[in-house]
């Protein structure tokens, strides 16, 4: 077998990335559906939905759901982003056909009882309730409402109390029927697994979908916003955050290389300059946060109150500093072989095989060989590099903080660096 991108009589992709030498398989189905889709008074509809998922779905129940997956040896799992929905699975070989009846039976058949719906919006308000409780999490809610006000980008994917009071099972039903499109589903599998039978069970159960109205989202707008909360904590969680190229863009190769020198690993300059060098912090990295029509380049930083404001005049500093000059060669030889050990890395996963498969089909409407991915690393160029940089200090930069206020002297030393 061989990569291979497969439709469906209705357009439905499926994606096949046979890795030779296992005796398992990574599956899933995934929408392009998320928060930016949902209505401002529903927020937190396509969470929810996921967590409905797990309530039973076809001839079973929810116990017997559970036990029908674990009595082939497999898990399952599901997970709601800003663009994405997926439901996926981790089986041996000879049981990935079922893993993938199973998963259309969540999407065809669910069972969604009104007292079931009620329960699981107060378990979605304890998972929110300790997201707010974790600082270094509650800081990205912060900078990301800031960053995109009143609109879908900036909502918080597990949505509130109050948008989702009034969330019924006809409503879950209409959300899900108005997404449900041949267009907006890829089909992904990597690992061992019969090639015939898996694209029989796919056809069988995702062939009869039909093409729907198209389902606009609003355009993503990055402002430069500033936000703080202040808690009795012993630390001050930072982010701070440029533009980016968007998740489709040819620019993300030498994105992904000016990250990794900036601030990704223990050689980058944020690392060196600002923890070992002069000892400022516990934590920092940079990485890149994208979408469809937008993209970041975030840092986060965990220091004292006291050290708050000078951190983020380094950071402000550094980024000028590479745009000004760019990284030197032995940096982007370095985040090259560093790039080169992750891919290399991801490709014995088979989960983050498919994964990263279904990113290739949305943003390009192909596979793309890990060869051609080396290859547009290896090009990258210094002036590459330095003119993402320069693309970062160009456009819209926002920041967040948490902690004593004392630290949220950060936010303004921030903005007189950027």
């Amino acid at each position: 077998m061989e990569l291979e991108l497969h439709r469906l009589t209705n357009g439905v992709r499926v994606a096949l990335d046979p890795m030779p030498g296992l005796g398992t398989a990574a599956l899933g189905v995934w929408q392009r559906v998320g928060a930016r889709w949902e209505p401002a008074e529903h927020n937190g509809i396509a969470h929810l939905f996921e967590h409905m998922a797990f309530k039973g779905a076809g001839e079973r129940d929810a116990r017997q759901f559970a036990e029908a997956m674990e009595n082939v040896g497999g898990a399952m799992n599901a997970g709601t982003g800003y663009e994405r929905t997926s439901y996926y699975a981790r089986v041996v070989a000879e049981h990935a056909p079922f893993a993938l009846d199973m998963i259309a039976d969540i999407l065809f058949a669910p069972h969604w009882a009104p007292d079931d719906l009620e329960k699981e919006k107060g378990v979605v308000a304890q998972e929110r309730g300790e997201a707010f409780d974790v600082p270094d999490d509650r800081v990205f809610e912060l900078h990301q409402a800031a960053l995109y006000p009143f609109q879908p980008l900036g909502r918080p994917i597990l949505g509130e109390d109050e948008t989702l009071k009034n969330v019924s099972v006809e409503t879950l039903r209409a959300f899900h029927d108005a997404h449900m499109t041949p267009e907006r589903v890829i089909v992904s599998i990597a690992g061992a697994f019969d090639r015939d039978a898996f694209l029989e069970t796919a056809e069988k159960r995702f062939g009869h979908l039909k093409a729907g109205p198209a389902q606009e989202r609003p355009a993503a707008k990055p402002f430069a916003g500033r936000a703080s909360e202040t808690r009795k904590l012993e630390q001050t969680h930072l982010v701070f955050s440029w533009a980016a190229p968007e998740s489709g863009s040819d620019k993300l190769f030498a994105a992904r290389l000016m990250s990794e020198i900036f601030g990704g690993g223990m050689s980058s300059r944020l690392f060196q300059e600002v923890r070992e060098t002069r000892g400022l912090v516990y934590a920092i990295d940079s990485f890149l946060d994208t979408f469809e029509d937008d993209g970041r380049l975030c840092v986060y930083a965990g220091c004292s109150a006291d050290n708050a404001a000078t951190v983020a005049k380094i950071v402000g500093e550094q980024l000028a500093i590479m745009a000004d000059h760019g990284p030197t060669d032995a940096e982007l030889a370095r985040a090259k072989a560093v790039a080169r050990a992750q891919m290399l890395m991801g490709l014995e996963a088979p989960s983050a095989r498919a994964e990263a498969r279904v990113g290739q089909v949305l943003m390009r409407d192909r596979l793309v060989s890990f060869d051609e991915v080396r290859a547009r690393l290896d090009a990258v160029t210094a002036e590459d590099v330095q003119a993402i940089a320069r693309f970062a200090l160009a456009g819209q930069a926002c920041a967040a903080a948490i902690g004593p206020k004392a630290g949220h002297g950060a936010l303004a030393a921030f903005e007189a660096k950027s």
